[in-house]
Order: structure tokens, then C-alpha cells, then sequence
């Protein structure tokens, strides 16, 4: 009896690594396409690659350690789909591209993770039919640098007098971004929330993308869009960036019912097209930000039934921008209304000859149809000279200028630049939108221009 328990025992310590739990990468390597692997909490140690098609599945947020070496997850295989875990700890190099998901393979989902400590969230590198999906990405990672005992303060590390070593985060140029596509065609990108990234969103050359639901803040640009066409943009919301958006190079884009909000750098945009054409912008709100809409170098684009309220400036052109049309919006309580000097004639100001609501101030509407039979004209007094002598805008929205203004825009053919709505709206298309434009009231505008003169002030004197 006791040689057959000498035995027994004997037979279960040689079995005991046969039990050992494997790894997770060992895991993924002896799947069969097809496979779902669920992952049960704890920490795993990777990097990790996933080159077979399958579903890699976290149960109870597992975590997913990087080596901060590489990419933490790398897709190489078509139909994958990485769901539910945390993920953190890529590597820092943006010639590498580093990730806390790199896609290179088709059809990959990416859905419900949170990612933190990487250099760009998900990028998807030159392939299609990606979904990204109820993500939260936030950034950036941390290198270690020599600081001063004062600049080590600032970042709440204590050094020796001679100063030490602290984790600091990455400067913004050397971010990554929240969700970076490149040639990624038909991709969709949804109710995600991205923060303290470079950009929120970057798409370059990917046509027929969807993003919606969004939630973008404390970025640089919320959404930087390059070489892109025939993409959809609804329902998202940017706030508290640098800018809002900047849309660039890029045709037949569909952007609707997003907020861009509180958007207030030096160039804080709210909605910044350059070489953007023949594209619609509809019901998005452009609200607190340094410039509402800007466009330069942009053609045949369509703008209606927006919201463009308590900016600094309202709406700016260029001369380059040219057979665009402004119609149903509402364009109200901005310090300056439009910075047009030098715009196109060949903008239009009306939609089907329905003009935009610009406040109740100078309407006539003897027909009851809505429309006003007398124009509206906003002056742009200071035209070019706001950038050679940035400390005029400390006078906008002064009585004596408003009421300089009104006069002069009574007066038709002047030689100061002029908008000129011929049928603007006596109502605006929306009430409540109209109510809350107004109700952001000329503080918030107030406090924009001085920051806004004050950064140009700084910028010249440190230059």
C-alpha cells in the first residue's frame, strides 16, 4: 500500500506541468480559425500577436500588458475581433507606428476596450472594413526625463536640488492619436471616447468611412481628416481642443448633427475646411469657439440649418472660397459675425430663397412668408487688419464700433467689406437653438478674444 501511494504521488508531480495554465499568446497560437478564446481577468503579459481569424474575448476586464517596446495587440489575420479587455503599455515610437491595437488584415472589430498609456489607441494601417467600436482611449504614455527641481513640480515629481529623473507625458507633438486610419476604406467608427491624444479621430485616405457617437475632448484637433472622400461624419461631439476639426483635401463629405464646442486656442476652430469640396455641412452647433466655421480654398460646399453662436468670430472666408451656399442657419451673437474681406461674390447667402437668421434687429416681413424683404448686412470693419495689428480685437463689440457698424450696413456700396443676406429669415428655424444661442450670452465671447489676443501677443513677443 504505501509503494502504491509513493507511486500515485510521484505520477502527480510529473503531471504537474501538463496542468500549468498556458499563456495567452500560447493560447491564440493553437486556435483554430474560427475560435472564440475567453480570457477571465487578471494581467497578461505581452506583446501579443493574433494571426489566425478569431474572437479574443475579456471577461471581467483583463488586462493586457505591453512591453513598452512594440504594439500590444497586433491583428494580422482577417475576421478577428478583440473585445473587453484593458489595454496598456505600447511602445513610444511614432516612426513605428506604435499601438495599443495595430490592424493590418480586413474585417477586424475592435469593441469595448480601454485603452490607456499608448501611443495611437487603434491604428488601422491599410486595410478595409475595420469597426472600431464603444472604445475609451486615452493618452498619452509617460517617458522617463532629467527635470529641474521646479520644472519636476509642475508634474508633481519630487528631485534632489541638483535635480532627477521623473515620468513625465509626452509633449503633443509626439503623440500619437486616438484612432488613426491610413488607406483603411469602409471603415466605421462609433461611440467612442477619446482624450488627451494628438488628434481624436485621423482619417487619411480613407474614403467611405461612417463615424457617429464620438465623444472626442482635451485633444489637439477632435477630428483631422485628410485625402478622404464620400464620408460620413453625424452625431459626435467635440469639445475643449485646441480646434474642434480640421477637414482637409477632401471631397463629398457628409457632416450633420455633430457639436463642436468650446474649441479656443490661438486657431481654435470649431468646423475648419481647407481644400474641402462639394460637400454638405447640416444641423451641427458651432458654439464657443474661437472661429465657428472657417473655410479657405474650398468650393461648392452647402451649409444649412446650423448653429453658429457666441464664437469669437462667427464665420471667416478667404478669397480663395468660392460657390458655397449658407442657407437656414442661425449666425448670432458672435463678437464678430464674418471676417470676409477679400471673400468671393460667388458666395451665396440663401438656400432656395430662404436666407439665415442673424437676430430680430432691421426685419420686415410684409407677406407673412418668413423671409424678410429688407437684406441683411454684417460689416467687417477691421477686415485684413486683425492680422497686422491683432490688439484691435480688443475693441469688438465696443458700442462705438457696433453702432459704426449698424450705420454702415444700412449703407449699400461701400467700399468696406459687407455680407449680404437678400432674404433673411425673420425667425429662426428652431426656437430652443435660437433661445440657447442667445442665453450663451457675450461673457464667454468676451473671455475668447482676450485669450485669444493675448496668445497672439505672447506668440509675437516671444518670437
Amino acid at each position: 500500500m504505501r509503494a502504491f501511494w509513493a507511486l500515485t504521488f510521484g505520477l502527480l508531480l510529473s503531471a504537474g506541468p501538463v496542468f500549468a495554465q498556458p499563456s495567452l499568446q500560447a493560447r491564440i497560437d493553437a486556435a483554430a480559425p474560427g475560435d472564440t478564446i475567453v480570457v477571465t481577468g487578471g494581467t497578461h503579459e505581452g506583446p501579443f500577436v493574433v494571426d489566425t481569424p478569431l474572437v479574443l474575448r475579456g471577461r471581467d476586464r483583463p488586462h493586457l500588458k505591453g512591453d513598452e517596446q512594440t504594439h500590444i495587440v497586433a491583428v494580422d489575420a482577417a475576421d478577428v475581433t478583440v473585445e473587453g479587455f484593458r489595454i496598456t503599455g505600447s511602445g513610444t515610437d511614432l516612426g513605428e507606428d506604435h499601438a495599443g491595437v495595430m490592424v493590418r488584415a480586413p474585417r477586424v472589430t475592435v469593441r469595448d476596450n480601454r485603452l490607456s498609456e499608448v501611443l495611437h489607441g487603434v491604428y488601422v494601417k491599410g486595410e478595409p472594413r475595420a469597426v472600431v467600436v464603444e472604445n475609451v482611449i486615452e493618452g498619452p504614455p509617460t517617458v522617463t526625463r532629467r527635470l529641474a527641481p521646479d520644472e519636476a513640480r509642475r508634474h508633481d515629481c519630487s528631485v534632489p536640488p541638483e535635480g532627477g529623473d521623473c515620468a513625465v507625458p509626452l509633449p503633443v507633438p509626439q503623440r500619437g492619436n486616438g484612432i488613426h486610419l491610413w488607406n483603411a476604406l469602409h471603415s466605421t467608427v462609433t461611440h467612442n471616447t477619446v482624450h488627451h491624444t494628438r488628434d481624436g479621430v485621423y482619417f487619411s485616405h480613407s474614403d467611405h468611412a461612417y463615424a457617429a457617437h464620438n465623444t472626442i475632448h482635451d485633444v489637439r484637433y477632435g477630428l483631422h481628416y485628410m485625402y478622404s472622400d464620400d464620408n460620413t461624419f453625424e452625431h459626435n461631439r467635440f469639445f475643449d481642443n485646441e480646434s474642434g476639426s480640421a477637414l482637409m483635401y477632401s471631397a463629398r463629405i457628409a457632416v450633420r448633427h455633430n457639436v463642436f464646442r468650446n474649441n479656443r486656442s490661438q486657431r481654435g476652430y470649431g468646423l475648419l475646411l481647407q481644400t474641402v469640396d462639394e460637400s454638405r455641412f447640416a444641423h451641427n452647433r458651432m458654439v464657443q469657439n474661437g472661429t465657428g466655421v472657417y473655410l479657405e480654398n474650398s468650393t461648392r460646399n452647402t451649409f444649412a440649418d446650423n448653429v453658429v453662436a457666441s464664437n469669437y468670430r462667427g464665420v471667416r472666408f478667404t478669397g480663395s472660397s468660392m460657390e458655397n451656399r449658407f442657407g437656414r442657419n442661425v449666425i448670432r451673437g458672435n463678437l464678430n459675425t464674418a471676417t470676409v474681406a477679400g471673400a468671393s461674390a460667388t458666395n451665396e447667402w440663401h438656400l432656395d430663397g430662404r436666407g439665415n437668421y442673424w437676430g430680430p434687429r432691421g426685419l420686415l416681413d410684409v407677406n407673412a412668408d418668413g423671409v424678410s424683404e429688407l437684406p441683411h448686412r454684417t460689416v467687417d470693419l477691421f477686415g485684413a487688419r486683425r492680422e497686422t495689428f491683432p490688439y484691435v480685437d480688443l475693441l469688438a463689440g465696443s458700442p462705438g464700433l457696433s453702432l459704426l457698424a449698424d450705420a454702415l450696413a444700412r449703407v449699400p456700396d461701400t467700399d468696406i467689406p459687407t455680407l449680404t443676406d437678400t432674404h433673411p429669415l425673420v425667425e429662426p428655424p428652431d426656437h430652443s437653438e435660437a433661445e440657447e444661442a442667445a442665453g450663451l450670452g457675450a461673457v464667454g465671447t468676451l473671455g475668447i478674444v482676450l485669450l485669444t489676443v493675448g496668445a497672439v501677443a505672447l506668440r509675437r513677443r516671444v518670437a
